[in-house]
């Protein structure tokens, strides 16, 4: 009998390890389609802090920005960290509320040395935007007073009115979603 519950010891064992190696491989794996449903990340432009953050500056700006004196500013409305959602690395992702074609993120960035407004060009699904960091040249790792909860506000300019562009509620699952099911798994596999 001895035997037998040494066996089923190191079966208990090895079949823990194998889900949670399983979850964690899946979890990666569901952040990289995750980034390619969403259409990719989004492509940043231009940054630059502004002496003030009203309409008119901002607006001036983005137009310089993208030489394009015809874009408008659609909406502005305050948005926190919590909003946004972490994909991998230095990828965040948000739902936007008019699928524009450009976006700015206005950060409180105090004497951090980052700019405070950053602008992007909307690609793949409008519906979202998809930041990473790094392509603004912002690593997060080394500036300790700057992160995501930082964002003041989104302005959203020239909203997207073409039908053929995508525009769908693309859901965005949490990657450990996988990892807690896997370990639901084994806490019934340890029940029995």
């Amino acid at each position: 009998m001895s035997g037998c519950n040494d066996f089923k010891g190191l079966f208990m064992k090895f079949s823990t390890a194998l889900i949670l190696a399983i979850s964690i491989f899946s979890s990666s794996n569901l952040s990289a389609t995750l980034i390619k449903d969403l259409g990719g990340v989004d492509s940043f432009i231009a940054s630059e802090t502004l002496a003030n953050s009203g309409d008119d500056t901002e607006l001036s700006w983005v137009r310089n920005a993208l030489n394009d004196q015809s874009i408008t500013l659609d909406d502005k409305y305050a948005s926190t960290g919590s909003k946004w959602s972490l994909i991998e690395g230095d990828v965040y992702s948000t739902e936007l509320i008019n699928s524009p074609s450009y976006f700015l993120l206005k950060f409180g960035t105090g004497q951090t040395g980052v700019d405070t407004h950053l602008l992007y060009q909307n690609i793949g699904d409008l519906a979202y935007g998809v930041i990473d960091f790094s392509e603004a040249g912002i690593d997060l790792l080394s500036i300790k007073k700057f992160h995501i909860g930082k964002i003041s506000h989104v302005d959203e300019f020239n909203a997207n009115t073409n039908p053929h562009q995508p525009q769908g509620n693309t859901p965005i699952p949490e990657p450990m979603t996988i990892s807690i099911f896997a370990l639901a798994l084994l806490g019934l596999a340890r029940r029995k």
